[in-house]
């Protein structure tokens, strides 16, 4: 079967993911609302509209498909993880073929411990040391620990899990019963080397997003609990508003940040890259940084006064420069072919 795409017009890629599972949930509306994970994050307005302008590709297809005449293709696909055979698949067709925006070997590049290994040696950020394992025996996770050589304490989590469900934070050699009281056996997982970043007011995180050289920020976070995001004692962002712009507009005009974030950016070649930091020391230390990060939110999340402010002073700069870009991109007006450029072997890195 073949598709012929209309001059200058693009594919918007789209995938099941391997395990063939998402989610639902109740939407606005009341209706069942399907729940993609780990996709790319972009406004939903943007989103609806590039399902009108292009031509949708949801892999894999119940049979062999040909597109031609495509211009350009977007690549939702977030993580390495959850899409590994759609990311090598788009790759097969049209990886040497045709502009990707955020190309799958630069995605599967930020799988966490192939991104550990990337951003090593960038100056003022730490990243901690993590590894990739599957976890098919009682004593996984030990033997990992130690042939790795890891001290206490680490961080263990499944893959693809990008919400910190069932993360869970090794202490001491009595604590490895956590992870074998969540659904573990048969599945890749990470370690990490936990590093302390607790400052004497507690412990802040920084989401910054970079595209096209660009530096937003996404939010600013405080908590007295290492787990910030469900640690359960994150100071809300109404009693935190004034020093979260205040910390920001600090970050935006130092140098030595903008430098760190530009390598970054520059390392990964991602055209569109979620980062979490910890923030508040000498150095910063790196959580994470891919394309799956919740970044944009419905229009009832900036309900209250302050949440208008944050959105006119972060989240709606935001949303309008990455929209603008992501348009620039699809009108021919950004050359990203070579992005990926140097990633050649991902598909070997992603084979066990």
């Amino acid at each position: 079967m073949a598709i012929k795409v209309k001059k200058g017009k693009g594919i918007l890629f789209e995938a099941v993911p391997d395990i063939g599972k998402i989610g639902v949930r109740v939407g606005e509306n009341g209706r069942p609302l399907l729940a993609w994970p780990n996709r790319i994050a972009v406004p939903d307005d943007l989103l609806t509209k590039l399902r009108k302008d292009t031509v949708p590709f949801l892999y894999p297809p119940p049979k062999p498909i040909e597109y031609r005449g495509a211009s350009w293709i977007l690549n939702t696909c977030a993580d390495a993880d959850e899409y590994r055979n759609a990311l090598i698949g788009l790759d097969q067709a049209f990886g040497k073929k045709l502009p990707i925006f955020n190309h799958p070997r630069a995605v599967a590049m930020t799988r966490r411990d192939l991104s550990a290994k990337l951003l090593t040696g960038i100056s003022n950020l730490i990243v901690p040391k993590c590894v990739r394992f599957k976890a098919d025996t009682n004593n996984s996770f030990q033997k990992t620990f130690e042939r790795e050589d890891f001290s206490y304490p680490v961080l263990v989590r499944p893959a693809t899990s990008q919400t910190g469900q069932d993360l869970v934070k090794i202490d001491t050699p009595f604590d490895w019963v956590k992870v074998y009281q969540t659904h573990w056996y048969g599945k890749y997982h990470y370690m990490t080397q936990f590093i302390d970043t607790q400052t004497e007011s507690g412990f802040l995180k920084a989401r910054v997003v970079l595209f096209g050289g660009s530096v937003h920020f996404h939010h600013v976070k405080k908590s007295n609990n290492w787990l910030i995001h469900h640690g359960g004692d994150e100071v809300s962002p109404e009693e935190f508003f004034e020093e979260e712009q205040s910390i920001v507009d600090k970050l935006k005009s130092c140098n030595s940040f903008a430098k760190m974030m530009s390598d970054i950016y520059t390392r990964s070649k991602m055209d569109l890259l979620g980062v979490d930091i910890s923030i508040g020391t000498k150095n910063f230390v790196l959580f994470e940084a891919n394309a799956a990060m919740t970044i944009f939110h419905d229009k009832a999340y900036y309900s209250t006064n302050i949440m208008k402010k944050r959105y006119e002073n972060m989240h709606g700069p935001l949303a309008d420069g990455l929209t603008s870009y992501i348009s620039k991109f699809t009108q021919g007006k950004l050359d990203l072919s070579d992005r990926a450029a140097g990633f050649e072997a991902f598909h070997e890195l992603l084979d066990f």
